[in-house]
C-alpha cells in the first residue's frame, strides 16, 4: 500500500474532522483556565495535546472497528476504510489498541493522575457505554456519547487546576447539550435517517416522530445557550464578548424555534451547520474574554 494511500485510510479511521475538534475544546479549556494566574506551563499542554491525539484516534479506531458491520449497511458510511475492503479488521484493531494506549500511558505518565482518569473516562464512555453496549440498544446513548465528548473539555481544565471544579462541569455540560443538536439534525436528513433504520440503530427519529426529535433539538438548543452563558458570567469575561456570546445564543434558538414551528430539511441543515460553528466559535469567544 502506498504512503500517500496509507495516510489517507489513517486520516478516515481517526475521523481527522471530529478528533481535531475534540482536541480543540480540550486546547482552549487548557487556554482559558490557565489565564488567570498565568498557569501555562509548556510540557503539560504538550502531553495533553500528544495524549489526547492518540487516545482519541485510538478509541475512534475501536469504533470503526465494532461498528464495521452497520457500516457497510449505510450509504453515509460504506466507503470508509474497512466495509470498503481498504483496511482489514485486524489491522484497525491493533492500531485502535495501540494508539489508545500510547494516549493513556502519555495522559497517565506526562500529567497527573485526575486528568488520566478523565481521559480514560473518555474513551470508556464511548467504547465501551456507547459504542459496545447502548448504540445498538437505546436511543438514550448519545447521552452518554455527549459524555465522552466532552471529557476532553474537562481533561484540559483538570490539566490546569488538578481538581474538577464548576467550570470544568460546565465545559462538560455544554458539549453534552450540543451534542443532540449536532447528532440529531444530522440523523434527520433523509439519506441518513433511512440508513439508521436499514442498520436498525435505535436514533431518536427512528424510534420516536420527526416532530419530537425536533423538540429535543430546541430543548437542547435552549440548554446550551443557557450553559455556556453561565459560563461565560461564571469567567467573568469582557462585556463585548459577552454580548457576540449572546448574540450567537440568540441565533441558534431562533433557528432552533423556528424549525419547531415550521420544519423543513433546509433548516434542519442549517441548525447543524451553525451549532458545528456555535460549539467551536463558543469555545474561541470565551478565551478571548478572559485575555481582554
Amino acid at each position: 500500500m502506498k504512503l500517500t494511500q496509507l495516510m489517507e485510510n489513517y486520516h478516515e479511521l481517526i475521523k481527522a474532522k471530529q478528533t481535531v475538534l475534540l482536541m480543540v475544546t480540550a486546547i482552549f479549556s487548557y487556554l482559558i483556565s490557565a489565564v488567570p494566574g498565568n498557569l501555562f506551563n509548556r510540557m503539560d499542554f504538550f502531553h495533553l495535546i500528544f495524549a489526547l491525539f492518540f487516545a482519541v484516534s485510538g478509541t475512534t479506531m475501536l469504533n470503526m472497528w465494532i461498528d464495521h458491520d452497520i457500516d457497510a449497511l449505510m450509504d453515509r458510511t460504506k466507503c470508509r476504510p474497512i466495509p470498503s475492503g481498504r483496511i482489514s479488521l485486524r489491522f484497525v484493531l491493533v492500531n485502535g489498541i495501540v494508539f489508545t494506549a500510547i494516549g493513556l500511558a502519555a495522559a497517565f505518565i506526562g500529567l497527573d493522575i485526575l486528568t488520566g482518569v478523565v481521559i480514560f473516562l473518555g474513551l470508556f464512555f464511548d467504547f465501551v457505554v456507547y459504542s459496545i453496549w447502548l448504540k445498538r440498544r437505546t436511543k438514550y446513548s448519545i447521552i452518554f456519547g455527549g459524555i465522552s465528548g466532552g471529557l476532553p473539555a474537562l481533561a484540559g481544565r483538570t490539566a490546569v487546576t488538578g481538581s474538577i471544579d464548576l467550570i470544568g462541569i460546565l465545559f462538560l455540560l455544554f458539549i453534552l447539550t450540543w451534542i443532540p443538536i449536532h447528532i440529531l439534525t444530522l440523523a434527520l436528513i433523509p439519506e441518513n435517517l433511512k440508513g439508521y433504520r436499514e442498520a436498525k440503530i435505535p436514533m431518536w427519529p427512528v424510534v420516536r416522530s420527526k416532530e419530537e426529535t425536533i423538540k429535543l433539538i430546541t430543548g437542547s438548543a435552549i440548554v446550551n445557550t443557557i450553559v455556556i452563558f453561565i459560563v461565560a458570567i461564571v469567567l467573568q469575561i469582557d462585556y463585548i464578548v459577552l454580548g457576540v456570546i449572546g448574540l450567537c445564543c440568540l441565533f441558534l434558538i431562533f433557528f432552533s424555534v423556528k424549525n419547531l414551528i415550521k420544519p423543513t430539511h433546509e433548516l434542519t441543515f442549517t441548525i447543524f451547520k451553525f451549532a458545528s460553528m456555535f460549539m467551536l466559535f463558543g469555545f474561541i469567544l470565551l478565551y478571548i474574554g478572559v485575555v481582554i
